[in-house]
């Protein structure tokens, strides 16, 4: 696999020409900019402060699309969409990263439709190919077929659980050519999301070089047989460990290190400062990108738009910036922060708090 290099174009322009525009004297704390699409009425891009900006919308569904719509792939069309549920997570976890660097976005569905947005979206993006991540009980296989107006190869990967389907979509992504190694795995808690929200960003950190790998899942006492397997394959030089031994135990460090000796844990003493911990692995003084500690989807949607801009996936709580988040912003000066999410998940109290952090 041959990762994307980052142009880091996207959102940055789009807040280029946003902080461009005369502000309207109808809104008395977030400028609107125009949608880059036929979609404005649904999605929505506003700018709360210089430096800042929001990318919104009335659901899950609506957000995902309006990230991929905000994201400068570097190539186009682009090379493949993953569809992933957008009413579940551990498919997602996965998909995050594997998207991300392979120069695609993540779009979610509900487990029997796709919705009007998704359509959308998929029509101005001409995917080169869609890969459904899951089985019948989170995307249901009537969905394939529908899938196929959009003129690309549809496939499907499933598997017997999660931790399988994790393997499986990271055996057809990296395939482990003598010029192109994987040199960093990180893995993560299946049973539960918070540690892995920031991962996929972490997968494309400075150090990775162009050398990008997975994010697998585990369980918290046991490394399943189907992740072993694949983490074998892929012989990487070093894995990373997410979360505490509350989320991934020593015993499973102890196989880690059996595979590959250097192992090494992130570990806060929450998933902010988990969160925040991986992003001290970015350069400071560029894009970070800020979502929800407190659901899913909006962060792992963001992850292809973290790997494009070459920046880290930071958590916050929705009326609330924790410590070790605002600590790492002040050493980070970042000069763009890309919010994920409206309102109910990320304040526009935190908002304005956030742009006290950017450093032009």
């Amino acid at each position: 696999m041959t990762p994307s290099r980052s142009l880091r174009l996207g959102v940055v322009a789009l807040l280029a020409g946003a902080l461009a525009a005369p502000l309207p004297t109808t809104l008395a704390s977030a400028t609107e900019v125009p949608a880059p699409d036929a979609t404005a009425a649904t999605e929505t891009q506003q700018t709360t402060d210089p430096g800042v900006i929001r990318l919104g919308g009335a659901n899950r569904f609506i957000v995902a699309s309006s990230i991929a719509a905000n994201t400068t792939f570097p190539r186009t069309p682009v090379p493949v969409v993953y569809i992933v549920s957008g009413e579940v997570f551990p498919d997602a976890l996965s998909a995050s990263a594997i998207a991300g660097n392979l120069g695609g976005p993540v779009l979610l569905v509900t487990k029997n439709s796709i919705p009007d947005i998704v359509e959308v979206r998929l029509t101005a993006l001409k995917p080169k190919k869609i890969v459904i991540l899951g089985g019948p009980n989170t995307i249901d296989p009537s969905l394939d077929a529908q899938f196929n107006v959009y003129g690309a190869p549809v496939s499907r990967i499933e598997g017997a659980d999660r931790y399988e389907v994790s393997a499986k979509a990271s055996a057809g992504a990296f395939k482990q050519n003598p010029t192109d190694m994987v040199k960093t795995v990180y893995v993560a808690s299946g049973e539960n999301y918070p540690d892995a929200l920031a991962g996929a960003a972490g997968t494309a950190a400075p150090e990775n070089g162009t050398a990008r790998g997975p994010l697998l899942l585990t369980r918290k006492g046991e490394l399943p047989a189907s992740v072993d397997a694949e983490l074998q394959r892929l012989s990487p030089e070093r894995i990373i460990v997410l979360g505490g031994p509350g989320s991934v135990s020593d015993t499973v460090l102890d196989r880690l290190r059996a595979i590959q000796p250097n192992v090494t844990r992130i570990a806060g003493e929450d998933r902010y400062s988990t969160a925040a911990q991986v992003a001290g692995k970015f350069t400071p003084g560029g894009t970070v990108v800020v979502a929800s500690g407190q659901n899913f989807p909006d962060a792992l949607a963001g992850g292809p738009l973290a790997i494009n801009e070459q920046g880290p996936i930071v958590l916050v709580q929705p009326d609330a910036i924790p410590a070790s988040v605002s600590d790492y912003l002040t050493a980070a000066k970042p000069k763009h922060i890309v919010i994920l999410g409206g309102d109910l998940s990320v304040s526009q109290k935190v908002a304005g708090q956030l742009a006290g952090f950017i450093v032009p």
